[in-house]
């Protein structure tokens, strides 16, 4: 991946250099940031473990009415709660690289930010995008492909973004790229590098049949909140196999948070939106993490903003517990390995867990072909609860998709 000068695509936070930023002279996160101000050049990211990116790209919205006029410019009123949040020395190197540029057109956009998080993803160092509509998840799966990677999307969304607008005369090549309908041109691409398309979250009256089969077509996966409201550990196998997390925060219950309008009365609380990040970062996996649909102008008393920041809090603190034990993962675990046997497959089910992280793993029954191909989407992150499934003579929800896919 050639260099690429950063500070072209930024413009600094110049609010940051008010005095009364800081609550107090504590310890707070933002002193350890290294940011890019008005009264600081622009920062390194060589060695950096996180980059904070601030968004306001809101041309991709499709608002009606009153929020038609609405930006998710909010990325400052983050900063200003996540700042002042303490923070363990050991959190590593932070770098805020400020407001990203918009570009000429949308597309242009896309372009741009794809740019810079395939740099970031090239060094190992991970981006956290704070702001912006939901279609700029787009740019991070470009990222991926600039790299030639396969990569797992995954969105935590009440909606399915995958077949909104969808008609006889629907064309997702040509047609613009909009919050509530980026996922199919990532489907449709000729040089498509999406191997998985995962949403958490969708509520059925919010969502068109259609949308459900069509996600079942391509071998999508899609699990309800109804499913994850009485145990949102059961989101934990998700997470661990996506490479990009997306998080609508119309996912959130209105009342944990107000600002966005197309929040509805239920949803994930505060706590389990936490904890969902948390499993995000400690995800070996998990290199962007988007925080999108975010609209300061309907955050009552900043709640929405406290949200965002506690969330992007427990990501990083995650990311110091990060191990990889994937089984293919060259880390020195150690595994203890489970074959069950299943009159539905041809060959017996082999589960694999992690005795350090207590972690599962299915390994799909694959050819030599498809291991060299697929590697480590060969396995399919799994829980114990997968496990007594198939020991029930019964195969886990998620095993046929993800067998499909590899054919």
């Amino acid at each position: 991946m050639k260099e690429i000068d950063l500070s072209r695509y930024f413009t600094p936070c110049p609010y940051m250099e008010a005095e009364a930023f800081y609550i107090d002279n504590t310890e707070r996160l933002g002193k350890q940031v290294e940011k890019y101000t008005v009264e600081e050049h622009f920062p390194s990211v060589e060695g950096a473990d996180v980059v904070i990116i601030g968004l306001e790209e809101s041309r991709g919205g499709s608002g009606q009415g009153d929020a038609a006029s609405l930006r998710c410019n909010g990325a400052g009123q983050v900063r200003r709660e996540l700042y002042n949040l303490y923070a363990d020395p050991s959190f590593g190197k932070i770098v805020d690289l400020g407001d990203f540029k918009c570009g000429k057109t949308l597309e242009d956009t896309f372009f741009a930010l794809s740019e810079v998080i395939a740099c970031m993803k090239a060094q190992n160092t991970v981006s956290v995008l704070v702001g912006g509509t939901q279609d700029l998840t787009y740019a991070a799966y470009r990222a991926y492909a600039r790299l030639h990677r396969m990569v797992n999307i995954l969105s935590i969304d009440s909606r399915l973004n995958l077949a909104d607008g969808i008609d006889q005369e629907f064309d997702p090549v040509s047609t613009p790229v909009t919050h509530h309908a980026y996922m199919a041109r990532m489907v449709v691409e000729s040089d498509n590098y999406l191997f998985n398309y995962a949403n958490l979250g969708y509520q059925s009256y919010l969502v068109d049949n259609e949308a459900v089969r069509l996600m079942g077509r391509c071998f999508f996966d899609a699990c309800r909140f109804g499913k994850l409201r009485e145990n949102i550990q059961q989101a934990e196998p998700y997470i661990r196999e996506a490479d990009c997390v997306s998080f609508d925060m119309s996912a959130i219950k209105r009342s944990d948070s107000p600002a966005n309008p197309w929040a509805r009365p239920t949803g994930f609380t505060a706590e389990q939106a936490c904890q969902m990040t948390r499993y995000a970062g400690i995800s070996k996996g998990v290199s962007v993490l988007g925080f999108f649909e975010y609209y300061p102008a309907l955050d009552q008393a900043g709640v929405s903003a406290q949200l965002i920041a506690e969330m992007i809090w427990c990501f990083i603190d995650g990311m110091e517990h990060r191990i990889d034990d994937h089984p293919l993962a060259d880390s020195g675990l150690e595994f203890k390995t489970f074959i069950v046997q299943n009159d539905e497959t041809e060959q017996d089910l082999t589960f694999h867990k992690c005795k350090q992280t207590d972690r599962w793993w299915l390994e799909l029954p694959c050819n030599e072909d498809q291991k060299e191909q697929y590697g480590r989407h060969c396995y399919m992150a799994c829980s114990y609860q997968d496990y007594q499934t198939a020991l029930e003579k019964e195969l886990p929800p998620r095993l046929e998709a993800a067998v499909r896919r590899l054919k």
